[in-house]
């Protein structure tokens, strides 16, 4: 399972509860890619949770991509940080790095799951609108996703890190080195990307 530490935040900054904030940083390897610390902050009095996840060997700034043609290529392993964006190429969905993004371990039928699920809220939004062309569009992109589940259809995987904290990890999985270009136009999350050679004016 490898090595899990606990360590004292001190107070909630959502509820107030006095030193209630833990952090449980869990680490582990991955075969064939290296260490991994999943974090996760949780407040014993009110609940609240963030997760994210950090690679701790150093990592260039990488596209990872894989294209799902049968139902084994599901069990890639995803390792999303708060500063990666997915995106699903054959049905135009793009998670990207927000103020509520969380970093997970998974694989891709979880990113599908998740997917179905923010589908399945979007959807019930749509219906109290009575936004029927919208309600259409999400049916269609959720029995995409049921038909890439059952190996009947193709569907492009990317995950995109300019701190190359997020991987995909199998073995048709394709790489290459971001440009800076692409790491530009990448929303970052809560992090900060820095050109220490660049001169500002």
């Amino acid at each position: 399972m490898g090595e899990i530490h606990e360590v004292r935040l001190g107070d909630c900054p959502i509820c107030g509860g006095k030193n209630s904030l833990k952090a449980l940083n869990h680490i582990h390897e991955i075969p064939y890619f290296g260490k991994v610390m999943e974090s996760t902050i949780i407040c014993e009095k009110c609940g609240y949770r963030n997760a994210d996840v950090m690679i701790l060997e150093e990592k260039e700034p990488k596209l990872y991509s894989i294209k799902v043609e049968e139902e084994k290529d599901l069990f890639t392993r995803v390792v999303r940080s708060k500063s990666g964006t997915i995106e699903l190429e054959e049905i135009g969905v793009k998670i990207e790095p927000g103020p509520a993004s969380q970093g997970f371990v998974t694989n891709i039928e979880g990113i599908l799951e998740r997917t179905r699920e923010t589908l399945l809220m979007a959807r019930n939004f749509k219906t109290q609108e009575n936004d029927e062309e919208s309600v259409k569009k999400i049916d269609e992109i959720l029995s995409y996703i049921e038909e890439v589940r059952e190996g009947k259809k193709p569907i492009t995987v990317k995950i995109m890190d300019p701190f190359g904290n997020s991987a995909l990890i199998g073995e048709k999985v394709k790489s290459r080195l971001l440009t800076k270009e692409e790491i530009k136009k990448l929303s970052t999350g809560p992090y900060v990307v820095y050109y220490p050679e660049e001169d500002t004016e």
